[in-house]
């Protein structure tokens, strides 16, 4: 029989009262505003062309930007409001309309790269080291294959947070011909209705869960990962929720066994993520590009359905970024630069 891991907490304090914070948001409120969406207008669509020109010229890939590879002019003072309200606000922010007029993947891909790289830099998504991840439907079965993971399938997602990221990016550079429609829920209010039903509960959030890596490879050691589900660092509260692959990491035979308050919150946070008035739904439109804050919103999918013809198949590419200006973590809860590098394929597009 497993035993549950008794290892203390290490953050700082635990907070038990409310957050009154503009990242605890109600799903219901942010959608009579458009706080949340900035449109990008011609001369910044102008810049992301310049950008594109001199990658082109001077023949510069992926793995060779960085955060002062380009000149953003224009488009600086939106890099700066994304990053306040990454890490200083809502928690989100989704950036409207890039053009994608003859814009081929690749180009697109190294466009929005370029601008992940003004806020953070990018790190390793998978064993392959790839910087850019591409979110695609690959006919696979998460059900029946280990090595599956979510992005890979077109079966809805439930709300979570991602593995080892500051900030989590999406461009959606093709639609699925229906469903595939965005989710957002924020994990601040909803630790407040913890405060508020269930104030049991919120002490098991400060102890070590543990969480499946999916045939990964992570710097632990263990083809799961132990941390914290919640951190306090310079006054800031950091949360993550996984309770998929923290179902999924019982099935390994080392494991330990989550205690019955940790299952019964991870149960909690489930149902509250659902609340019509909690959550936040967002259809992202082709040449969107959302932002969120992987440490206080998590997110989900709904199912969708594809197109046919391979060239118009739902295509999303996404980001995982170490934020230049992040917070600092609790030494149990941060997860950042976790994932072991293949030779050979480390910045494969």
């Amino acid at each position: 029989m497993k035993t549950p891991d008794q290892s203390k907490p290490q953050t700082e304090t635990i907070i038990r009262t409310p957050i009154l914070k503009r990242g605890a948001w109600l799903g219901s409120e942010l959608a009579r505003g458009d706080d949340w969406l900035i449109p990008l207008g011609n001369e910044h669509q102008a810049v992301i062309r310049n950008i594109l020109k001199k990658a082109k010229a001077e023949r510069i890939g992926i793995a060779d930007i960085h955060r002062d590879t380009f000149d953003f002019g224009a488009l600086a003072p939106v890099i700066e409001r994304v990053r306040s309200e990454i890490e200083d606000g809502l928690g989100l922010i989704v950036l409207r309309g890039l053009d994608l007029t003859d814009l081929s993947a690749e180009e697109a891909g190294l466009g929005y790269l370029a601008i992940g790289s003004a806020l953070g830099r990018p790190i390793r998504q998978n064993a392959k080291g790839h910087l850019l991840g591409h979110v695609k439907d690959t006919g696979r079965d998460i059900m029946t294959d280990p090595n599956v993971r979510g992005y890979q399938t077109r079966i809805a997602l439930p709300y979570h947070t991602d593995t080892s990221t500051d900030l989590l990016g999406l461009l959606c550079f093709r639609k699925s011909k229906s469903g595939g429609k965005s989710s957002l829920a924020p994990l601040l209010t909803i630790y407040n209705r913890l405060l508020e039903t269930d104030p049991d509960l919120v002490d098991a959030l400060y102890e070590r869960f543990h969480y499946d890596c999916r045939e990964e490879k992570h710097r632990d050691g263990k083809p799961y990962y132990s941390r914290a589900a919640a951190s306090v660092r310079d006054g800031k509260l950091s949360l993550r929720h996984n309770s998929g692959y923290a179902k999924t990491a019982q099935r390994l035979e080392d494991c330990p066994a989550h205690t019955d308050a940790q299952v019964r919150v991870m149960e909690r946070i489930d149902q509250l993520s659902g609340d019509a008035e909690i959550r936040f739904d967002v259809q992202l439109e082709e040449g969107d590009m959302l932002f969120i804050n992987n440490y206080q919103v998590m997110h989900a999918r709904t199912e969708f359905e594809d197109y046919e013809e391979p060239e118009r198949k739902r295509h999303l590419m996404r980001l995982w970024l170490y934020l230049h200006q992040g917070r600092v973590l609790a030494s149990d809860f941060d997860n950042r630069d976790t994932i072991i590098t293949t030779e050979g394929d480390e910045y494969a597009g």
